[in-house]
């Protein structure tokens, strides 16, 4: 399918491409450089950076849609993995490799009281099943947190996106628990024990 792209935002159409390149209404490719402390350097990259541009437009377009969705108007969503450098002998797999051109972001969504907002969390996930396109979705939770307290982020894959924009979207699904799949083809909700 052909992916319609808001001219004013389609980065085939920029001479230039920076870390200031406006990707949808106030967001900016900085926005998925990574969190403070691991932020990359955009001109730092070697990739194309035209392709990285049109991967992270179609983040920019899922982060726009929970952003203006009212249902998450209390909530805070961050980048927490952006765009990914590896090391200079690292050969990056799986998601880090996707992470190198923007194929995958890793998500968080927080609540008023500055913590990861778990069930709206999940509300997103599925909020983003139903009305966002994507290659794959992962719904990651863990308790790799030294308290040992549960944690939840979503991971956006984002197919491929060539200069035409002609796309398609497998939208896959699975939910993970500290790395180990909990389901395939569908969401699970993890809660907190007591």
């Amino acid at each position: 399918m052909i992916y319609l792209v808001d001219p004013l935002y389609n980065p085939n159409f920029r001479s230039e491409i920076t870390s200031s390149t406006a990707l949808a209404p106030g967001i900016t490719i900085a926005k998925f450089l990574g969190a403070r402390g691991t932020r990359v350097q955009f001109e730092n990259l070697t990739g194309d950076r035209t392709l990285i541009a049109r991967q992270l437009y179609l983040q920019a377009e899922a982060m726009r849609s929970a952003i203006s969705n009212k249902q998450f108007s209390k909530n805070r969503l961050i980048v927490a993995e952006g765009v990914y450098k590896p090391a200079i002998s690292e050969v990056p797999t799986g998601i880090n490799d996707y992470k190198q051109t923007g194929r995958a972001i890793v998500y968080q969504l927080f609540g008023q009281n500055g913590e990861i907002d778990l069930e709206m969390s999940f509300d997103l996930a599925e909020y983003w099943k139903d009305y966002q396109p994507y290659q794959e979705m992962i719904l990651d939770y863990d308790t790799f947190d030294p308290s040992g307290k549960l944690s939840c982020q979503i991971i956006l894959i984002m197919p491929v996106a060539n200069e035409t924009f002609n796309i398609s979207f497998d939208k896959t699904l699975s939910t993970t628990y500290n790395g180990a799949l909990l389901s395939k083809n569908e969401l699970l909700e993890v809660l907190p024990s007591l």
